[in-house]
């Protein structure tokens, strides 16, 4: 996609928005696919990893996600395909991202890299043509990192990221990216320099990034409540917690105007902070994105945040009840 058509799909969500516009007749240029919500940790602060049954469990099959491509493909710039579990366990994976990347649509997952794998996958891996690979390590030390990834490998992550980085200089002409996101707990905090030291001896880009209370429930409450449930887990430098200090701005959303999240059973949400499909505007095995994406339940979600009168509620009601993802 041209660079002058890319930022026409990122400032026309923005005009639209302003202008009260809730019926938009354009579609998401980035949107989330989720790989599958099944994980190989116990992460405490992710449903996934709590184990928690309000959502049904699966992968998404390549079919579904050919689905998806063949409708709204032509509109697509970027298709980040994870969610709520780890996008390697999917057999389709590098099917998907080929298929994606013939259309010309970049491809980012995130993956905890606490698996074995073998030279030939990961060859196989960079050479499907991934824009980026972000890689969750929250820990610079064996110790630290059990503590929030359970039932992980520091060492295997690191062998790994390693790995990354050399087959990556071998494969001529791989443009394949790697962020290593590193966020910070109480439990971490200490490990920050070090972090940036190793990620610098390994030759990979980290991200110091603001701990997340339980990511399952964090729509559903305030984040100061989030945060008195979870503050055990809560950083002692306040720049590392999650409560925006920035003006709230006349709209205090803009997700439903430009991105969408297609869950592995193909149901369809506003944003990738819901974790269950119950909350699901519709599905794409019933009904066609054009027609969800200007469905009623769409239009009352965009009314909400717009502050516009309407009579059906949904996720995007209670979200801004609670002053927003991560609002206060």
């Amino acid at each position: 996609m041209s660079t002058i058509k890319k930022l026409y799909t990122s400032v026309l969500p923005h005009v639209y928005a302003f202008f009260g516009r809730t019926c938009l007749p354009y579609f998401p240029s980035k949107i989330s696919i989720e790989s599958g919500n099944l994980c190989n940790l116990r992460c405490p602060l992710c449903p996934t990893g709590q184990q928690d049954k309000s959502a049904k469990k699966g992968f998404i099959s390549f079919d579904l996600f050919k689905k998806v491509i063949d409708e709204i493909g032509q509109h697509l710039t970027m298709i980040r395909l994870y969610n709520w579990g780890e996008p390697t366990l999917n057999k389709d994976l590098l099917r998907m991202i080929q298929y994606a990347k013939e259309r010309d649509i970049d491809i980012k997952i995130s993956t905890n890299l606490s698996m074995k794998m073998e030279d030939d996958q990961i060859e196989a891996l960079l050479k499907a043509g991934l824009e980026k690979i972000y890689i969750s390590c929250n820990g610079a030390s064996s110790e630290t990192y059990l503590k929030y990834h359970v039932g992980g490998d520091f060492g295997l992550v690191m062998d790994n990221m390693k790995r990354l980085v050399q087959k990556k200089r071998e494969i001529p002409g791989c443009h394949t990216k790697f962020v290593w996101l590193f966020h910070i707990f109480k439990h971490n905090e200490h490990e920050i320099e070090t972090a940036k030291e190793l990620a610098q001896i390994i030759g990979i880009k980290i991200k110091i990034s603001k701990m997340r209370p339980d990511m399952g429930k964090e729509i559903f409450e305030t984040t100061q409540k989030a945060l008195e449930r979870d503050k055990a887990w809560i950083p002692d430098n306040s720049e590392y917690t999650v409560v925006s200090t920035k003006r709230k701005k006349r709209i205090g959303c803009m997700l439903p105007w430009t991105e969408t999240m297609i869950n592995w059973d193909g149901s369809i949400l506003p944003c990738c902070a819901v974790y269950s499909e119950k909350h699901a505007f519709g599905n794409i095995l019933e009904n066609s994105f054009k027609t969800i994406w200007n469905n009623e339940k769409y239009i009352a979600a965009r009314k909400e945040i717009l502050g516009m009168k309407n009579d059906k509620q949904t996720i995007c009601h209670i979200c801004k009840r609670s002053g927003y993802l991560h609002g206060g």
